[in-house]
């Protein structure tokens, strides 16, 4: 049994640090229980690949290529974020920004919000989906809310109502799918919730009402994975929650959201055919990519500025689904993962320039962090160098693979729009990073002393070697997985 231990540790590690007095042992908890599920997908990986799909308690919880993919990305930015929350909450409780039992909270919520995207990936009925997305909804934007400034309940209540508005518009087409399985060609009883039994009924489901469930779940998830124009909500967010909790947010959440979308997608495509979907995949990722440079140019916050590639990041996802060949499916997925394995680490190390400036706005930080905070400067450079797609990083290995099979599917103006909407944000985050990384340190703007230059160094430095290995060499059975997770989101399983 290897689903249910998926979502039931980090539940117990969520409860064991309600009655954990030790904030150190509230952290080792949560890394251990991270450490744990890591290994548990890894375990589930080649059970997946010879099996096709794993099924647990009569096929409540059902794996298949795409589940197993996220388990082991959400897995792995819960187990990076656990690493650096230590340091950063204690370093957040000497400076008496937060109180002991804020830092509870955060123990305590963080471990749910993981069971929360586990049980998404994992449940096998579409009602319940919705409810495990909810949840990640709700117990994210207590984490958002933590430090309890004006600003960051502002923040918290934008993503509460945007985010409760787009989760309700899931759920009607949650209600439409089902509406859509009851028909002259559905049997006597009621249909099924499951979304395997969907799948097979997809072909006879209510044309109509599976593009109207469509659209709403695309509105709907789509707020929630944060694409424009149901994005506003996602600057705050991010900026505003503590650099741990960003971490998760922008590193798996918004592919969590993407998940359950694409489940849409694979139904409405065995209805309907691949061109109602991937056209408004493919519009709204492209409209996301192009809006997401002019906004990285003029940010004046470090991670505001983070959140508004992220926003360019899942439009590229998207633009990869939509664009619908096997090349570009198979390079959205992977960008999947090397995304998950990148923007963390640009998070953690924003926080510890806060920690040591007081501040994320770019002016107060000023230049040359690469002399006063040289740990975090280059860690964080490097994590850049990835976020903007240079090589050898496999976010650029990512990106050339999307315009690549535009351009063998004969969609070479598609394809260079995707191009030049990524030239734009590297320009915009070039000129970004640049500004506070190189340089004179400005004087009267230097950090008082760096007392724990290596914080966050663990977390960083395993999510940024994962990141480089699998750049250069993907395993055989990683690679046969993301092979198989692409053949099922193209509607060939």
């Amino acid at each position: 049994m290897t689903l249910a231990p998926l979502i039931l540790i980090p539940v117990a590690a969520g409860l064991a640090c309600l009655v954990l007095r030790s904030h150190r042992l509230m952290a080792a908890v949560g890394v251990a229980a991270f450490a744990a599920t890591l290994a548990l997908g890894i375990r589930l990986l080649p059970d997946v690949i010879a099996r096709g799909v794993v099924t647990e308690y009569d096929e409540f919880l059902s794996a298949d290529a795409l589940s197993t993919w996220m388990v082991l990305l959400v897995s792995l930015v819960s187990l990076g974020a656990s690493l650096s929350a230590g340091g950063y909450f204690r370093r957040e409780l000497a400076a008496g920004t937060l109180t002991a039992g804020r830092v509870r909270e955060y123990y305590v919520l963080t471990p749910i919000f993981a069971a929360g995207m586990f049980f998404v990936v994992l449940v096998n009925s579409l009602g319940l989906m919705w409810f495990a997305v909810e949840a990640t909804a709700l117990s994210s934007v207590l984490l958002v809310a933590l430090y309890n400034r004006p600003t960051s309940l502002e923040a918290a209540w934008k993503y509460i109502i945007l985010g409760s508005l787009g989760l309700a518009l899931a759920l009607l087409g949650t209600v439409f799918v089902y509406a859509a399985a009851v028909g002259p060609h559905a049997s006597e009883q009621l249909p099924s919730f499951n979304w395997s039994r969907l799948l097979e009924m997809a072909p006879h489901l209510d044309h109509r009402l599976m593009q109207l469930a469509f659209v709403l779940a695309l509105v709907g998830y789509g707020t929630k994975a944060g694409l424009a124009p149901m994005h506003t909500w996602l600057p705050d967010a991010h900026s505003e929650a503590p650099s741990p909790t960003s971490a998760m947010l922008s590193g798996i959440s918004l592919k969590i959201a993407l998940y359950a979308l694409l489940r849409f997608h694979i139904l409405a495509t065995a209805c309907l055919g691949p061109a109602f979907s991937c056209n408004l995949l493919l519009a709204l990722g492209l409209f996301s990519m192009f809006l997401a440079p002019p906004f990285i140019l003029v940010q004046r916050n470090l991670k505001r500025m983070l959140a508004y590639s992220s926003l360019e990041h899942v439009g590229l996802i998207c633009a990869g689904i939509g664009l619908n060949t096997p090349l570009t499916i198979f390079g959205a997925l992977l960008h999947m993962g090397y995304h998950a394995a990148a923007k963390p680490v640009l998070f953690i190390a924003a926080g510890n320039i806060h920690q040591a400036f007081h501040t994320h706005e770019f002016r107060l930080i000023g230049r040359g962090l690469v002399k006063t905070l040289p740990v975090t400067a280059g860690l964080l450079a490097l994590a850049a160098a990835a976020a903007v797609g240079l090589p050898p990083f496999g976010l650029f290995y990512s990106e050339l693979t999307v315009i690549a099979g535009g351009i063998e599917a004969h969609r070479p103006v598609l394809s260079l729009l995707v191009l030049a909407a990524l030239v734009a944000s590297f320009c915009g985050l070039l000129q970004q990073f640049t500004r506070i990384l190189l340089g004179e340190p400005t004087r009267g703007r230097l950090p008082a002393r760096d007392t724990r230059p290596f914080d966050g160094m663990p977390a960083m430095a395993l999510l940024l070697v994962v990141l480089v290995v699998f750049s250069v060499w993907l395993p055989a059975p990683l690679l046969t997985l993301l092979h198989q997770a692409a053949a099922i989101v193209g509607g060939k399983p």
